[in-house]
């Protein structure tokens, strides 16, 4: 009988983090003190009860009028000292380029922020997002150590897995859908067996290896809201910037993963396997990157993966790239991709962050890491 190995995961970040939650705070739900460099996070209906009649009013008005006069109120209520304490949900420090972005807004800008998950104890690094990431480069690991080619049969509804004769590739139909997805992982993990006739396919999910591997949350971390950018080789695209709450450069993260040996899964995942999938996929996600970098003269980036380098010339330590902005090189296998398919192209734009200027950003997601045995 197999047994629980235990193990601590640790990350630190090499550029900003973000993992969205799928929510966004309006402009009417939290207010900038320019000077303290910082932002009041509001419960606008604490807010709304604290008021007197007359500010409330013009509160409202102020909303209806779209999100650049809703801040102007906010602001107002702040600097007069009116705005109520015990509407203060919690307060966040804000990165220049973030103060930039509203101070110069315009009246069509949404002025939405979006926030990482938080506990009540504070903004944390989701384990189901790390271990998203980690079984990314496991496919692309057990394509590749097994010299396989992974086809989708359109008519039948399966993937077909055959010898690579020393290429590994994965070919997808040209718009592949969550279906034909999902039945890719079980395919080249094993969890899947084609249905009756040969037609679709029946995934076991009690076999997916990935249920020997657990991944905890991590503790609460500190945080900043920040400028997201979109950078375009041949476009201005200054103009385009999200508002985000990101982990910052430098940020440590330990979270507790747990393998379980005898789980009667499809296949194994060793821990010490898993480092070298890393290792590899991620790798060369990033040597992939670099290329553009250094192309466009993205300084920030070259900075990234020059750190990351350095990093990986010890041998236990290995890349990872988490939450928005990855990009489809390190979510969907791209290195794996025939040339002409369309997600294998290179992408015509870059998410960064930090910025007034996206050229000026870092990318995003990108983490070192170790593995230590409990």
């Amino acid at each position: 009988m197999g047994f629980l190995r235990s193990f601590r995961l640790e990350l630190e970040a090499l550029s900003p983090v973000h993992v969205g939650t799928g929510e966004a705070y309006p402009a009417y739900a939290y207010v900038p003190d320019f000077g303290r460099k910082e932002v009041h996070l509001l419960d606008p209906g604490a807010l709304l009860l604290a008021l007197p009649e007359a500010r409330r009013r013009q509160y409202l008005e102020k909303v209806a009028q779209g999100p650049k006069a809703a801040q102007e109120v906010l602001r107002y209520l702040l600097e007069e000292d009116q705005l109520p304490r015990e509407a203060i949900l919690h307060t966040l420090p804000a990165s220049k380029a973030f103060l930039e972005t509203l101070r110069s807004a315009t009246e069509e800008a949404l002025l939405e922020y979006r926030p990482l998950p938080r506990s009540p104890l504070g903004a944390y690094l989701p384990g189901s997002s790390v271990k998203g990431a980690l079984r990314t480069a496991w496919l692309f690991h057990v394509l590749v150590e097994r010299d396989q080619v992974a086809e989708w049969d359109r008519r039948a509804g399966v993937w077909r897995l055959r010898p690579g004769d020393g290429e590994a590739r994965v070919y997808p139909s040209r718009d592949p859908g969550l279906y034909e997805n999902q039945a890719f992982e079980g395919a080249v993990l094993g969890y899947a067996r084609e249905g009756k006739g040969g037609r679709g396919m029946v995934l076991d999910l009690y076999r997916d290896p990935f249920r020997a591997v657990r991944l905890a949350d991590s503790g609460p971390t500190p945080t900043f809201l920040n400028r997201l950018g979109v950078f375009h080789p041949h476009k201005d695209t200054s103009g385009m910037a999200l508002l985000a709450e990101t982990f910052r450069v430098g940020t440590r993260f330990a979270l507790a993963l747990r393998y379980h040996e005898g789980l009667g899964v499809s296949m194994p995942v060793p821990p010490e396997a898993l480092v070298r999938a890393l290792r590899d996929y991620y790798g060369k996600v990033a040597e992939w990157e670099e290329g553009f970098a250094e192309e466009h003269g993205l300084k920030r980036a070259l900075e990234v993966y020059r750190t990351l380098r350095e990093r990986l010339r010890d041998p236990e330590a290995f890349p990872l790239r988490v939450g928005f902005g990855s990009g489809r090189l390190a979510l969907r296998l791209a290195l794996l991709l025939p040339e002409d398919h369309p997600e294998a192209q290179e992408p015509k734009t870059r998410k960064t962050a930090g910025a007034q200027n996206p050229v000026d950003g870092y990318p995003l997601g990108w983490m070192v890491g170790k593995l230590e045995s409990l």
